[in-house]
């Protein structure tokens, strides 16, 4: 789970820093940089996956526009990043090994360095890279959560590490990586032309945390739904975890059917979706997913009250984006970030207001007494520029996003960048400190002017 995450030269973020909890949404209007922050997290997930120049390629932009622009038009050098992590207790590796974690809160951090070399040829690397354990007494996160519950404490929160697992040091002269796994003889490797990630390569359990860390930052799923891809049919060898366009929904819930039909409920937990879709949109009676041999492909199809039987390709799109989300939300192999771009889109205002709630209830509660020792760390990270999502959230949920000037003090250049602030709808906060938050009624009337001027 992402407990806090940090940006510097990365587009518009600097010097940000952001606390996140386990539901968050980020309200702002647009060119606020809300899909910005989608952008770097998708990027440290990808570093996880591929090397440095297939990671940047797969974001919006060329990779030195990823770079931060300064006022005078020259570009950041650098870029930076940092994420705190609260890990699972236990990790498996690819061969179904399971391995317990001493250590549960750990900081990675890294950092890429774009260089213009010889006949114009672009450059980059990685500079630095570090895993480092979250100390008890250091940890900030908690302080966020004064009533948090001695069962989630148990289950989840263990600090037995004090050293680093892995770190950028300098060695004769040259900058390398040192890894320290767990009660094993270290080993160093070269940093002056890193390509990839130390943590892209650990590929197995054979370095626990350093394992469970990188399985973390690829569990991160992002949603921005597409009707156009909902409605399509799926492939049987379409993937089983759902596309970020949600182009596979028909095989998806196929997998989810075959996986949760019991003997009673032969349908399993495709039924709790018909329900779920049932509740929100009262039309629909049931879904049925269907097999097409000779094309090897899955179809949808939608239920009526009047007796009517739809597929996917005539539903509304409102209704194809519900029942995308309520297959995401009963997907039993549902693990780690969600980040969900603009669930308003498409979907009517009062069946919004509760699919937010349903949202709500699917990410982890770290207050609540009733954790189940097989619950997921699961979390939910939006983003919206609507005043009917800022009306059904609570203190502590959302952040307000906006652009601001600041002057370089030795320039004296004025550049834009963003901030996000934390969003109170009661109370009066602490004295002298307006500017750190942003009141509730301010974002819902900056969010209707918005509106209007659309």
């Amino acid at each position: 789970m992402l407990t806090r995450i940090e940006i510097d030269g990365f587009k518009s973020f600097e010097q940000f820093s952001l606390d996140v909890a386990p539901f968050t949404v980020i309200l702002g209007p647009n060119a606020s940089g809300k899909s910005n922050l989608f952008d770097a997290i998708l990027l440290l997930s990808q570093l996880a996956a591929t090397d440095l120049r297939s990671a940047l390629k797969g974001l919006r932009g060329e990779p030195l526009e990823l770079f931060r622009r300064q006022a005078d038009g020259s570009s950041s050098p650098q870029m930076s990043f940092a994420v705190e992590l609260l890990l699972a207790p236990q990790v498996r590796d690819p061969w179904g090994e399971v391995v317990e974690l001493s250590h549960s809160r750990v900081r990675y951090e890294v950092q890429i360095e774009y260089l213009k070399g010889d006949r114009h040829l672009d450059h980059l690397r990685i500079t630095q890279e570090a895993v480092i354990p979250i100390l008890k007494t250091e940890d900030q996160w908690c302080s966020n959560y004064p009533s948090i519950s001695l069962s989630f404490s148990e289950l989840f929160l263990k600090y037995n590490r004090r050293e680093p697992w892995l770190t950028t040091e300098e060695k004769e002269g040259k900058r390398i990586f040192k890894i320290a796994p767990d009660g094993r003889p270290g080993k160093t490797l070269s940093a002056e032309s890193a390509e990839s990630t130390i943590l892209g390569s650990i590929t197995s359990a054979e370095f626990p945390h350093l394992y469970a860390v990188r399985q973390e930052l690829l569990s991160w799923r992002f949603l921005q739904l597409d009707p156009v891809a909902l409605r399509h049919s799926s492939s049987r060898a379409a993937p089983l975890d759902l596309a970020p366009d949600g182009g596979n929904l028909a095989a998806v819930l196929a997998r989810i059917q075959g996986e949760t039909a019991t003997d009673i409920q032969p349908k399993g937990a495709l039924a709790d979706i018909a329900a779920d879709l049932s509740y929100l949109v009262p039309s629909v009676m049931d879904i049925s997913v269907e097999e097409d041999l000779k094309y090897g492909e899955y179809h949808v199809n939608l239920a009526m009250r009047e007796g009517q039987s739809f597929s996917s390709r005539v539903v509304s799109d409102g209704t194809l984006r519900l029942l995308a989300l309520l297959t995401l939300l009963n997907d039993p192999n549902l693990r780690g970030l969600i980040c969900f771009e603009e669930p308003e889109n498409g979907i009517h205002p009062l069946r919004l207001k509760a699919a937010i709630a349903r949202l709500r209830e699917l990410a982890i509660n770290p207050c609540s007494n009733q954790i189940d020792p097989e619950q997921p760390l699961s979390q939910i990270l939006l983003n919206s520029h609507s005043p009917v999502v800022l009306s059904g959230l609570e203190d502590g949920e959302a952040v307000f996003a906006d652009m601001v000037s600041v002057i370089d003090p030795n320039t004296q250049q004025i550049n834009r960048k963003t901030r996000m602030r934390p969003v109170k709808f009661n109370g009066t906060g602490v004295s002298g400190e307006s500017g750190n938050f942003v009141r509730g009624y301010e974002v819902n009337r900056y969010l209707k002017s918005g509106e209007r001027e659309e």
